[in-house]
């Protein structure tokens, strides 16, 4: 699967489920089209731990 099919498979095993998607394209390229879902978060590979970190936070208290 790719992250958008295992984006959609996680949502539909749990709505609203925090998923952070993690790409090599860049973050507009990554998300363009028409999506059903979108993540909470986006990562640019490669990233550091900081940046995964960050981004879990976030989405964390998004989700509180």
């Amino acid at each position: 699967m790719n992250g958008w099919e295992t984006l959609m498979a996680l949502r539909e095993l749990q709505p609203g489920i925090p998923v952070i998607l993690a790409s090599g394209y860049d973050q507009s390229e990554a998300m363009a089209g028409k999506h059903a879902e979108k993540p909470d978060a986006f990562l640019h590979k490669p990233y550091q731990m900081a940046e995964l970190k960050a981004a879990v936070l976030s989405v964390v208290e998004l989700n509180r």
